[in-house]
C-alpha cells in the first residue's frame, strides 16, 4: 500500500499454493513528523537462514527504494539481525553511509496481566487521563523526554504541539502529587489488540520515589481493561532502573522461538544525516 506519505510494504513467500507474509515494512508519519523504518517479522527469524532472511530483506530494500525518496530513510528500527542486513543493504543501494553508534538499542516486554500488589497511592497522590489544563506542564516533560533522546530533540513549541496531540487523542496519562504533574506516560502506535506505552518520564527532582512505577500500572491496568490483549513497551539496555520499574508491573520478555513478531533485541541504526532528512518519533 502506498500513498504520498504512508508507505506498507509486505514480503511475501509461496509454498504449494499457499501464501505467507514473512514480514512487514513501514514508512509512514504523523503529525510530529515521519516516523523511522520499522520492519516486523511475522514469524521467528531464527526460523530463517542468513541467505533466506538476506533475500527477503534484499527484495524489501529494493521495493523501499523504488517507492519513497533516499532522503526519507532516515533509520530503521527493527530486531538486530534484521537491522543489521537491512542497513547494509540499503546502504549499498543507494549509497549513503551507516552511523557508527546506534540511535537505540533496547528489549521488548510485553504484559498481559498486570501483577497485584498490595500498594496504594500516596494520599496526596493521583493518577489520571491528562486534559487539556495539562498542557504546558506536559509540554515541560516531552521537552525533557526529547532532550535525553538524541538526536530527536524537540524545541518548545514542537513539545507543546507534541502534548497538545497526545491529550487530545487521550493518549497520555499524568502521576499528580498535591495536583502538581511529576511523571507522563505516553501510548501511541495502539491497534485493538495491542497498546505500546512509547514515553515515560519522570521530572529528574521527583526520581526514584516510585511514581513511575505506580502510573505505568494504572495506564497498563487502563489499555488491559479496554480490551487489548497486550501491552508492549521497549526499555534500554543501558537504562536497568527503568527495566525494574516495568518488571514490577508485570512486563516480561516475550519468547521469540514461539511468539510470532515478537524478536527481544531492536536496535535503531541511523544514515549519514548530511544525505537524509531527520524525522521524529
Amino acid at each position: 500500500m502506498c500513498s504520498s506519505d504512508q508507505v506498507w510494504l509486505s514480503c511475501v513467500s509461496r509454498n504449494n499454493g499457499i501464501v505467507t507474509v514473512d514480514m512487514v515494512l513501514s514508512c509512514t508519519e504523523n503529525e510530529m513528523g515521519k516516523y523511522p523504518i520499522f520492519i516486523v517479522p511475522t514469524q521467528p527469524v531464527s526460523r530463517w537462514s542468513s541467505q533466506s532472511l538476506s533475500v527477503r530483506l534484499k527484495a524489501l530494500a529494493e521495493a523501499l527504494r523504488d517507492s519513497v525518496p533516499q532522503e526519507r530513510v532516515y533509520s530503521i528500527f527493527a530486531p538486530e539481525i534484521v537491522v543489521s542486513l537491512f542497513s547494509q543493504l540499503w546502504s549499498d543501494l543507494v549509497g549513503i553511509g551507516i552511523n557508527e553508534k546506534p540511535y537505540y538499542a533496547a528489549r521488548l516486554l510485553s504484559c498481559a496481566n498486570v501483577i497485584p500488589t498490595p500498594s496504594s497511592l500516596p494520599p496526596s497522590a493521583t493518577c489520571r487521563l491528562a486534559v487539556t489544563a495539562d498542557t504546558t506542564a506536559i509540554a515541560k516533560l516531552c521537552k525533557g523526554f526529547s532532550d535525553e533522546s538524541e538526536p530527536f530533540v524537540l524545541g518548545r513549541n514542537e513539545a507543546f504541539k507534541e502534548a497538545s496531540l497526545l491529550i487530545s487523542k487521550q493518549q497520555v496519562w499524568v502521576y499528580c502529587v498535591s495536583e502538581e504533574i511529576t511523571c507522563i506516560a505516553a501510548f501511541t502506535r495502539n491497534t485493538s489488540n495491542m497498546a505500546t506505552i512509547t514515553k515515560v518520564y519522570t521530572r529528574p527532582s521527583c526520581r526514584g520515589r516510585g511514581y513511575a512505577r505506580h502510573l505505568v500500572r494504572e495506564v497498563t491496568r487502563h489499555l488491559l481493561r479496554s480490551g487489548r490483549r497486550e501491552v508492549v513497551l521497549y526499555v534500554a539496555h543501558n537504562n536497568a532502573s527503568a527495566a525494574r520499574v516495568y518488571e514490577s508491573v508485570g512486563f516480561v520478555e516475550p519468547d521469540p522461538a514461539v511468539e510470532v513478531g515478537h524478536s527481544v533485541n531492536w536496535i535503531e541504526v541511523g544514515f549519514d544525516r548530511n544525505y537524509v532528512d531527520l524525522g521524529h518519533w
